[in-house]
């Protein structure tokens, strides 16, 4: 595994690179002029094939626990290499360096001397002395610790040039300069990558837990015919043919087609796309996760959503919710509205009695709107709010059995509130904090009935000019008639999830380049 033997640097590569005119106090600006296609050598030509290379978690997690006391000089006989960006670089005297390597987020303390390299003083910093903060180097030597205690890499050969990097700033506060560089505001503020780590953490839970529960993972199409599964805004364009083609909102029917071609549960991680406005919370790009499962009731989505947020919350401990041991708060959409209100809805949801409806309990709404969207706008004032009562903040709340009307994919049925019948959606939506993270019902898989909320998505874009209205899938209801079984599907925001667990307020954090007006001008 590792090296012995190897002594001074004769037997080792020296970079040509580490050759410099300059003095030893050369900065950024004045090294900048030297640098050329030798500072930035293919890794493989500086490393020693009788060198045992360890990553630095590796090399910390290897020698955590050793005694040195046990060999000649307190290091060990055999040479290793790490590599890595510098972090810090502490000058003592003309002859000594101590280097803090970064890599994997985990670091490791470099101790360069001229005297174990076999080089003068002036040649130790003619070699040297162009290291700079943010480098990137590699180091072969033997592990030891310092007389202070700390585990450490004493080089026996120069540092190996990786890559220079230019001076970066000593903080980055503007926003407008954050959102133009993330890259660099990664560099110079580490912890903001976390954001970055939770999103990820949250898709490997989400991928144990469906794994675990006997789900294959999909991709889906994202570039298709008109965009169709959700009440959204589409991207559109054409490709060299003219063909209409759109970015998906979602990846719904696509998922609820390969339930009727047998494959019983699906779930798929991956982006979508919807021509709507940047808020803290919305990005015209985005992250979600849907799963389908066959013979699947409400219950049981609900079940499952418990589940698995008591699973992420476990491995992550978001400061933002409770040890969710019991069980989620339940507000019934009809009743839940005519509580908050005191007035009892009107016995037909017709655009004209919403319209009366919400101007009785103070709700403005455009006359023109929608059913849909009146009622979308009574739950974000009366239900919603709900979830940010003391009793019930940091804890889940589901809303549920929405009207028809929202719900145009999901399964309907009839339900009796006194004197009264509705046509209600078996679907659920979860709140925490005032935001919603899930939407989850039973699927139509009764064509006609499928067929005649296709059509009357249709009437609502006619009707009201609603745009968000559902886009019909055509070819969906053909493939409806092959048979889809009673089928529970289930959709997150991974972003707005992500936010919750690592404390973000705004989406940006949790997406790698910012929104979509931030990724443009980067």
């Amino acid at each position: 595994m590792a090296s012995r033997g190897l002594s001074r640097y004769g037997r080792w590569r020296l970079p040509r690179l580490l050759h410099t005119k300059h003095s030893p106090e050369a900065d950024y600006d004045t090294r900048k002029n030297d640098i050329n296609s030798s500072w930035f050598p293919p890794i493989a030509n500086t490393r020693s094939p009788q060198v045992a290379l360890l990553r630095v978690p590796q090399f910390n997690a290897h020698f955590s626990t050793t005694d040195f006391a046990q060999w000649p000089q307190q290091r060990s006989p055999d040479f290793f290499r790490v590599e890595g960006r510098v972090g810090a670089i502490r000058k003592s005297g003309k002859g000594m360096y101590f280097i803090d390597l970064y890599q994997d987020d985990a670091k490791v303390q470099i101790v360069a001397t001229n005297k174990l390299m076999g080089l003068s003083r002036d040649e130790f910093e003619e070699t040297h002395g162009i290291l700079k903060t943010g480098d990137c180097i590699g180091v072969e030597g033997q592990a030891g610790r310092t007389n202070t205690g700390e585990l450490s890499l004493k080089a026996r050969a120069p540092v190996a040039m990786l890559a220079p990097a230019s001076r970066l700033p000593n903080k980055l506060s503007d926003k407008g300069l954050i959102n133009a560089n993330r890259a660099l505001y990664y560099r110079v503020e580490p912890q903001s990558k976390q954001p970055i780590v939770v999103k990820s953490q949250l898709c490997r839970e989400f991928r144990q837990f469906f794994d675990r529960h006997g789900f294959l993972e999909v991709q889906t199409p994202i570039l298709s015919g008109p965009a169709t599964g959700a009440n959204a805004r589409g991207f559109h364009t054409t490709d060299i043919h003219g063909t209409q083609l759109s970015l998906r909102v979602a990846p719904e029917l696509w998922l609820k087609k390969l339930v009727i071609g047998g494959f019983d549960k699906v779930f798929e991680i991956g982006c979508n796309f919807r021509n709507e406005g940047i808020d803290a919370t919305h990005n015209p790009e985005f992250t979600s996760c849907e799963f389908y499962q066959s013979y699947t009731s409400l219950d049981e989505l609900m079940s499952m959503t418990e589940q698995l947020f008591a699973q992420c919350q476990q491995s992550l401990q978001s400061p933002a919710l409770d040890p969710l041991t019991r069980s989620y708060k339940r507000v019934e959409f009809i009743p839940g509205i005519e509580a908050e209100t005191g007035h009892p809805l009107p016995a037909e949801l017709t655009q004209p009695n919403l319209h009366d409806y919400c101007r009785l309990v103070g709700v403005d709404v455009n006359p023109t709107e929608s059913p849909a969207q009146m009622l979308d706008a009574l739950s974000s004032t009366f239900l919603e709010p709900i979830s940010l009562r003391p009793e019930n903040l940091n804890h889940p709340v589901f809303i549920y059995h929405q009207p028809e009307a929202m719900s145009p994919l999901a399964k309907g049925t009839t339900k009796v509130y006194g004197d009264r019948t509705y046509n209600i959606s078996l679907r659920f939506e979860l709140f925490i904090n005032g935001k919603e993270y899930v939407n989850a019902y039973e699927e139509e898989n009764d064509p006609s009935a499928q067929e005649r909320k296709f059509r009357e998505q249709l009437s609502f874009n006619d009707q009201f000019g609603d745009d968000e209205s559902l886009v019909p899938d055509w070819r969906y209801l053909e493939q409806m008639e092959y048979g889809l079984p009673p089928t529970g599907g289930w959709g997150c925001g991974i972003d707005r999830l992500a936010m919750l667990f690592a404390g973000c307020d705004r989406i940006e954090q949790v997406q790698t380049f910012g929104t979509v007006d931030d990724v443009i001008k980067q």
